[in-house]
């Protein structure tokens, strides 16, 4: 009898070893079954398209007081004097199983972006422009899990709409002025593609000041066949250059290859694996007290990715920013925010003076 309750022991030893070990992997197929939408993408019918001509279906504009014009304290919002204008797409925000795209209006998802997005992301660009960020149909985050099953549509779909709120913008808003591209995550993908089908190669990309798709990976050999008139931004003041960054650190593992991704470093502006300190951080955001955190993390280009070998502050512990061990998606803005606004000053500055 005793072998038996050895055995058991054993067995149960075994599962429990083998579920730490891989409760990173048993924890996301639990999530990606728990936001499967319940019929597949060409059995359901899209929510009503947006309307770019209302005000309701952007989540910011500069012409009124919205989450995009928050600043911590000690920082001024300097969009009413701006030299540009930055079109910002937002990232993932719509998690439930519903269906394939967000509606129009949907209060949890649309809230997520004005208190999370527009405050602790898009306000990075508030002092160097004016900031237009469109909300749209974006597709739920099954999408990225199923892209041969239905994601790839609900992402072109999502698409669609981001390119009608850009085309929107330049019509009635943009009046030949210097503009940036930007968004995390899904908007960064998104923000990639527009600038492929709709600024690479035309007239518009004389007016890039520079494009900021972060959050999301890009392959560099695959983005300088499609662009090669956009290149990957190698220092501070270049314009016209791409920047993007995948915040991690020890124990990410990823489900692709990153050896080829793009990495711009925030600290350092180069795209080469030059270790930035803890010092040349400005200040990383803490939305919960309204300030700066200076020297907050480190960051170095690693295969890819970028680096974080330590964050130097609490101020996350309380907040849902845990993605897995080692990854650091959610805080890609904001531990870098006081960098990246800086940078978007210079780069504006740069394109004026050219």
């Amino acid at each position: 009898m005793k072998w038996v309750i050895w055995i058991l022991a054993g067995l149960v030893a075994v599962l429990a070893i083998g579920g730490f070990v891989f409760r990173d992997m048993i924890a996301f197929m639990m999530f990606r079954a728990s936001v499967k939408p319940p019929a597949a993408f060409a059995e359901t019918t899209p929510p009503a398209a947006p309307d770019y001509a209302n005000p309701d279906h952007w989540a910011a504009l500069p012409d009124r007081a919205d989450n995009a014009d928050y600043t911590p304290e000690g920082v001024a919002d300097g969009q009413a004097g701006a030299p540009a204008d930055v079109f910002f797409i937002h990232p993932t925000t719509y998690i439930e199983g519903s269906g394939w795209n967000a509606p129009m209006g949907h209060e949890a998802a649309d809230e997520f972006v004005d208190d999370f997005v527009m405050t602790g992301q898009a306000s990075a660009f508030n002092g160097a422009a004016r900031i237009f960020a469109p909300r749209y149909r974006q597709a739920q985050i099954y999408a990225f899990f199923a892209l041969e099953d239905g994601g790839e549509e609900a992402l072109e779909l999502a698409y669609a709409d981001v390119e009608a709120a850009f085309d929107h913008y330049l019509q009635h808003h943009n009046q030949g002025r210097p503009f940036i591209i930007a968004g995390h995550s899904q908007g960064g993908l998104h923000a990639r593609t527009l600038l492929e089908r709709r600024v690479s190669g035309t007239a518009l990309k004389e007016r890039l000041v520079a494009a900021y798709p972060i959050g999301y990976f890009i392959e560099r050999d695959e983005m300088a066949a499609a662009m090669p008139d956009i290149p990957v931004c190698g220092a501070a003041g270049e314009t016209g250059c791409l920047v993007t960054w995948n915040a991690t650190g020890d124990g990410y593992r990823s489900f692709q290859p990153l050896e080829n991704m793009v990495c711009v470093n925030p600290l350092t502006w180069t795209a080469d694996d030059t270790q930035g300190g803890f010092e040349a951080n400005l200040g990383a955001l803490d939305q919960a007290e309204d300030g700066l955190i200076e020297g907050a993390a480190d960051a170095r280009c690693d295969g890819g990715k970028l680096h974080v070998s330590e964050i130097r502050t609490d101020a996350y512990d309380d907040q849902p920013v845990n993605m897995g061990r080692g990854n650091h998606h959610l805080l890609d803005y904001a531990l870098y925010w006081s960098n990246l606004r800086a940078n978007a000053a210079e780069r504006v500055a740069a394109f004026q003076a050219e």
